[in-house]
């Protein structure tokens, strides 16, 4: 797949008009692709868009840097993932299910919420949403780790839990070097 994705080029000779008709093109322009032109123009906008976002994505064309794409690493980065995720199970359900469905004393689940009051994402939780997680979590037999944005309403409700600060830099930001506090949660002790 990584020849094949590498052989499909998802945006030949760029420039600003066509850049435009390739990430946001008009309504049912992608049906007629394959999946191999599929997954390399997913692939092209991941790599590309500022922060991977998926909506709102913004997208800057550079003149004089280097672009964050080329066709020529695209085995090298597909490989890397391959190799870091071999024993990995990536799902794509709704998380009650995964709880339910892989729930054992032997499972780790990492869990990545949206953050607490903010709509940035595509499915956005409301304060239910997080009151079903943490009592759905209560009950789990596997271990777990949830990150979550460090507000006061997170640590009250996840307060049966252990709580670690933690500050990081995230990599998606306009201005660098500012820091921000994040909680990671835990059913265990690290």
């Amino acid at each position: 797949m990584p020849g094949a994705l590498r052989r499909t080029d998802p945006l030949p000779a760029v420039h600003a008009r066509q850049q435009a008709v390739v990430c946001d093109p008009p309504e049912n322009a992608t049906a007629s692709l394959t999946d191999i032109q599929r997954a390399a123009r997913y692939f092209y906008l991941q790599k590309s868009a500022y922060g991977g976002l998926v909506q709102r994505q913004r997208y800057a064309i550079h003149v004089v840097q280097r672009p964050n794409f080329s066709t020529a690493r695209i085995s090298s980065v597909i490989r890397g993932c391959h190799d870091r995720l071999q024993r990995v199970q990536i799902e794509s359900l709704p998380y009650e299910e995964i709880l339910k469905r892989y729930d054992r004393p032997t499972t780790l689940f990492y869990l990545d919420p949206p953050y607490w009051g903010r709509a940035l994402y595509r499915y956005n939780f409301k304060n239910h949403d997080f009151e079903a997680l943490e009592e759905r979590l209560r009950n789990l037999r596997g271990k777990f780790v949830l990150s979550l944005n460090d507000v006061p309403e997170v640590r009250k409700l996840f307060h049966r839990f252990h709580i670690e600060d933690i500050q990081l830099a995230y990599t998606a930001q306009r201005r660098s070097g500012n820091r921000y506090r994040e909680v990671l949660i835990t059913n265990f002790r690290r």
